[in-house]
Formats: structure tokens, C-alpha cells, sequence
């Protein structure tokens, strides 16, 4: 009975260290494709950042550039609000 014992245990042990680069595999499958969702969801972040502060700075600077509108020249013994 002892040696059924030992043979199970050691077709265990062979199954365990035959599975095991499989096993590997499948996690590094995995993270590199969480590592790849990450890296995609950052690029779309820092696009939409990146749209945000030029979209600023456009407006910053067509105010700068842009005469002012005509109703908000300063008129001689008119006060305004």
C-alpha cells in the first residue's frame, strides 16, 4: 500500500512541474494584456488633458489677439455698470 502511496504523490508532483510553464504563461498573457488596457486608457486621458489645456490656451490667446467688441469700448461721460 505504500508504494501506491508514492507513485500518486510523485505523478502529482510531475503534473504540478508539467503544468507549471503553462501556468506561467497564461499569467503573463494576462498581465501584459491588463498592462496593455492600462497603457491605452492613459493615452486616451492624457489626450483628452492634453485637447483640455489647448483648448485654453487657444481661447487665452484669441482673447489677446482679438480687438475688444464694440460694446465694451469705454465712452466719455457714460458710466456703465
Amino acid at each position: 500500500m505504500v508504494p501506491a502511496i508514492r507513485q500518486s504523490g510523485v505523478l502529482r508532483l510531475f503534473a504540478v512541474v508539467s503544468l507549471a510553464p503553462a501556468i506561467v504563461a497564461v499569467s503573463a498573457a494576462i498581465l501584459l494584456s491588463l498592462l496593455a488596457v492600462f497603457v491605452l486608457w492613459l493615452g486616451i486621458v492624457a489626450a483628452i488633458l492634453i485637447a483640455i489645456v489647448a483648448a485654453d490656451c487657444m481661447r487665452r490667446w484669441m482673447r489677446l489677439l482679438a480687438p475688444p467688441p464694440a460694446g465694451r469700448l469705454e465712452r466719455v461721460g457714460i458710466t456703465g455698470p
